[in-house]
């Protein structure tokens, strides 16, 4: 019996042409579609599977009641290890790491490489398998180190790397040779540990060398907060069990400051990725899984249409079916069978096009997206069910609408349509356009936010400046002076302005904050600024612009400090320039205010513009980046002679430098990828709407071809009837916008409200949305009746 309905199936679809490949089409575009939102977010949610004890690992992350205090992701250095050692039966591991990078070195071979100086408990804490050497000993002494099978392609063109040395650029203690005692295998996974706030580690230290990269005894000091903690729970212990021992801990070591604006939270490792940067993984992923289903949504519209609304043909089947005896569930069951068929015709074509689409999508979202054969079978599970469910979906409606007809109505070839089903054949259609005309208005919304991204004036002059990142950070006068003599020669070449060495440039990764008590205040209550450590040439590189007084120079007294104008406003200063500051913390001490700089935005829109305090470097010789502002047309005659000096003066270091317009970019990274997925999904909506209005208008025209014909013998002419089949989607399209405008409006109201500066909402995009899919739809139906609007009235008349 089912091969015969398969059978028939086929025949009919066959039959059809037209109809088959538009739903066929329809189905194959939103399953393909929702199958790759569903890899993706798959992949996503996969992040840190492959570690051991998963169900058991946490990550510590600070909270902060008080203003640009410090980051979430790092905690008291002590905190983790000092868990283990005195609640040994609530918590079984705990591994603590200062990621940070520095220049290694191996004979000619010089790269920037980011290390992670941490607690040899790494290997075994997550269980990450190592290629080379031993996985309970991994770390042979202080001088022993571990690298990914990346590093060692990278340094040797090999694996078998054991004993090999490499010499990495220290910043407080020169260079030092490492041997390597262990080889991590390639990631087949994404996780948080190797990888940490997008910085993907290369090697691994032990804990004693964090003293070369932060401070003497860093990992001891309770008021450091520094460190990247992790901790693995005793096997049935909860998270709420170890929030007074956390209390306890840091109400006993850290000052007053942590302990009155600093909670300690414990983020599951299994949904740490998720949740971090404020839950933008998590956000992106439920955004696509909607868009999925929209598109997905409207390709089961489309089948259901056009089932109906061809059964006009399948009437008298139906009629002579029943008279010879057959029952209503077998027809049920044919109608069914022709829409599994057709689903799995489509799901076949799907799965072509998700390989072909595979690397562009995976492009789009920077993820790489797996081949179909190495789906896990939890996914091909979920590829089973999709294409059933739709299969059900889609058939469902039809077969029990078609089958439900009057059996002399059925033979005289009627079919009763009564309101509701006509209600839900337009209502079907406004569904379509409203989510068509919504996915178009929220694309447009975040196409007008990233366009208000890269137009608005920020502050500072981002074009044509070229950062080395790979600068040796050697944080000591000797080292200072050598990076200041490599910058004042650079500016004596042709083509550069200006160059300024600093510790932060405007990519969102601030250095830090300090606690400022402004005038008349109390150290009880201190105000938290952000800081940046520059020389005197950063204002005049970076193009900022001063209101009051002037950037500190080289020469000028260490405690001269410079202050934005978000600065000046929360420390209720009166004139600014001039006035003294106390300042706590590493940079502690008196300092007087010599300037004052407009307000630029230093991290992403998504953040108000921070308060700001620029210390000289006099004060501390700390620097990661040579920042060079370029005034030239042949920028990579520039770039040439810029590295030329590089390497005369630092041949054992790496040249590594980036664009500021690429890294501003770069911070809008998902902003970009949600607007390309977004644009897919708005074209994917109209191509499936005008396959299925292509559908409906073709089975329109034949069923209507007489009355056509009666009325240009009447006398109408091509344009009165082109205007006739217009007039039946004018209303459809009107409401549809009615419906979808004051949703559109309320999505991407909130989806702004994620940003502090944000473009406006307007009229606009509504319009734009609105005259588009007029446009689209109405020469898509003038174009399909033309043909027929303009045939000979007799033979349209003919009926044999």
């Amino acid at each position: 019996m089912t091969g015969m309905y398969i059978t028939i199936a086929l025949r009919h679809l066959a039959k059809r042409k037209l109809f088959s490949f538009i739903n066929i089409a329809g189905l194959a575009i939103g399953i393909t579609f929702s199958l790759l939102i569903a890899v993706y977010i798959w992949e996503e949610r996969q992040v840190n599977s492959n570690l051991k004890d998963l169900p058991q690992q946490y990550y510590l992350q600070s909270a902060w009641k008080a203003d640009n205090m410090y980051m979430p992701l790092i905690t008291p250095a002590p905190l983790a290890k000092t868990l283990k050692e005195q609640y040994p039966s609530l918590v079984a591991n705990y591994y603590r790491t200062f990621p940070c990078s520095a220049n290694a070195s191996y004979k000619d071979r010089h790269f920037r490489m980011s290390l992670q100086p941490g607690d040899t408990t790494a290997i075994s804490a997550f269980g990450l398998p190592l290629l080379q050497g031993d996985p309970a000993h991994p770390f042979r002494d202080n001088n022993s180190i571990v690298i990914t099978e990346e590093t060692a392609m990278k340094f040797f063109g090999r694996t078998d790397v054991l004993d090999e040395v490499l010499t990495i650029d220290t910043r407080r203690d020169g260079k030092k040779n490492y041997a390597i005692t262990g080889v991590l295998k390639r990631e087949t996974r994404l996780n948080t540990v190797t990888t940490i706030n997008s910085f993907k580690t290369d090697i691994f230290l032990p804990m004693q060398n964090v003293a070369y990269f932060l401070a003497p005894d860093a990992d001891k000091d309770w008021n450091s907060i520094s460190m990247a903690s992790y901790i693995t729970l005793q096997p049935g212990v909860r998270p709420e069990q170890l929030a007074g021992p956390v209390k306890n801990l840091v109400t006993m070591h850290c000052n007053q400051q942590l302990k009155d604006n600093m909670s300690i939270q414990m983020v599951p490792m299994d949904t740490f990725y998720l949740d971090t940067n404020n839950g933008l993984v998590r956000k992106m992923s439920y955004i696509l899984m909607v868009i999925a289903f929209f598109v997905l949504l409207m390709a089961v519209i489309n089948y259901v249409n056009i089932s109906i609304g061809t059964s006009v043909y399948r009437l008298k089947e139906i009629g002579l079916r029943k008279v010879f005896g057959g029952k209503r569930q077998q027809l049920i069951a044919q109608f069914l069978a022709e829409s599994f068929v057709l689903t799995a015709i489509a799901a076949f074509l799907s799965i072509a096009f998700f390989e072909m689409l595979r690397p562009l999508f995976g492009q789009v979202l920077n993820k790489t997206l797996p081949h179909v054969w190495s789906f896990s079978g939890i996914m091909v599970l979920f590829y089973v069910l999709l294409v059933a469910i739709v299969g059900l979906i889609a058939g469902v409606y039809p077969a029990f609408v078609l089958t439900a007809s009057h059996l002399l109505k059925v033979l005289k070839g009627k079919i009763s349509v009564g309101k509701g089903e006509l209600l839900f054949r337009k209502g079907s259609l406004v569904i379509q356009f409203s989510l068509a005309v919504l996915v178009f208005v929220c694309t447009l919304y975040i196409s007008r936010q990233i366009d208000y991204f890269f137009k608005k004036e920020l502050g500072y002059n981002k074009e044509q400046v070229v950062v080395i990142s790979s600068v040796p950070r050697q944080w000591d006068t000797a080292g200072l002076k050598r990076i200041q003599l490599v910058r004042d020669e650079m500016m004596r070449n042709t083509g550069v302005k200006s160059a300024t060495i600093s510790y932060e440039v405007p990519d969102g990764m601030n250095g830090g904050s300090a606690p400022i008590i402004p005038p008349g205040g109390t150290s009880d209550a201190p105000v938290n600024v952000e800081t940046l450590v520059t020389d005197g040439n950063y204002a005049t590189t970076f193009g900022l612009k001063m209101l009051a007084g002037t950037f500190f120079t080289d020469q000028d007294n260490p405690e001269d400090v410079v202050l934005n104008e978000a600065a000046v406003k929360v420390l209720h200063l009166k004139t600014g320039v001039g006035e003294q500051l106390v300042a706590a913390g590493p940079q502690g001490g008196t300092f007087r205010v010599k300037g004052i700089v407009k307000d630029f935005h230093f991290t992403t829109m998504q953040q108000k513009i921070a308060p700001m305090i620029f210390f000289s470097q006099n004060t501390g010789a700390y620097y990661r980046f040579l920042s060079i502002k370029l005034q030239t047309a042949d920028v990579r005659k520039s770039i040439a002679g810029i590295e030329s000096v590089w390497k005369a003066r630092f041949p054992d270091s790496p040249f590594d430098y980036f664009f500021m317009d690429d890294k501003f970019q770069a911070m809008y990274s998902n902003e970009t990828r949600l607007k390309q997925a977004a644009n897919v999904a708005t074209a994917l909506n109209f191509i499936i709407i005008l396959l299925g209005a292509a559908g409906v208008v073709a089975f329109s025209l034949t069923r209507r071809t007489k009355e056509v014909g009666v009325r240009k013998v009447l006398g109408a002419d091509t344009r009165n009837i082109i205007y006739l089949f217009l007039k039946e989607y004018t209303s459809v399209i009107l409401i549809a916008n009615i419906i979808a405008w004051p949703v559109a409006y309320i999505v991407a109201d909130r989806w702004l409200d994620d940003y502090a500066y944000h473009t406006s909402m307007s009229v606009v995009p509504f319009i734009i949305a609105g005259i588009i899919t007029f446009s689209l739809t109405y020469i898509l139906i003038a174009l399909q009746c033309f043909r027929t609007a303009s045939a000979n009235p007799t033979g349209l008349l003919r009926s044999e």
